[in-house]
């Protein structure tokens, strides 16, 4: 299941980087050649951090993916033996529609998405506290 997931996401993924990449300012990166800073450090303190609302992006669109992988896992071993490769969607699956037990299914269905939103919370809220606290 890994390998298609790798190669169902993986070409966004690039593309998404590839045209971040493309769209950063050269001027920073010639400023710290001229200043002697070392590849590493161009990357460590120039591209990453304006490559940053790009990773953050990429970071969201895979979580969401996360979420939406029940085909693969259904199509290719309905959760496993003995449950080794169930995720909270084919669980949630199972619950509704083999057992039966909507309130349940639904249940699981909310911690799911309280998870996704926690997530999405320590994604975009921790860098913003961050940002907030640097300004003060």
């Amino acid at each position: 299941m890994i390998v298609a997931d790798v190669w169902q996401n993986t070409p966004l993924m690039v593309l998404l980087f590839l045209a971040g990449l493309q769209s950063l300012p050269q001027e920073p990166l010639e400023a710290a050649t001229v200043d002697g800073a070392t590849p590493w450090q161009r990357f460590w303190h120039i591209v990453l951090p304006l490559m940053r609302p790009v990773i953050m992006i990429a970071l969201m669109l895979r979580i969401i993916d996360t979420f939406r992988t029940f085909d693969v896992v259904w199509l290719m071993t309905q959760g496993g033996p003995g449950g080794a490769t169930n995720l909270l969607t084919v669980y949630s699956y199972l619950l509704a529609f083999q057992a039966v037990d909507f309130g349940h299914a639904a249940a699981v269905s909310y911690i799911a998405l309280g998870m996704s939103l926690f997530v999405l919370g320590l994604l975009y809220g921790v860098p913003w506290l961050i940002a907030k606290r640097r300004a003060i």
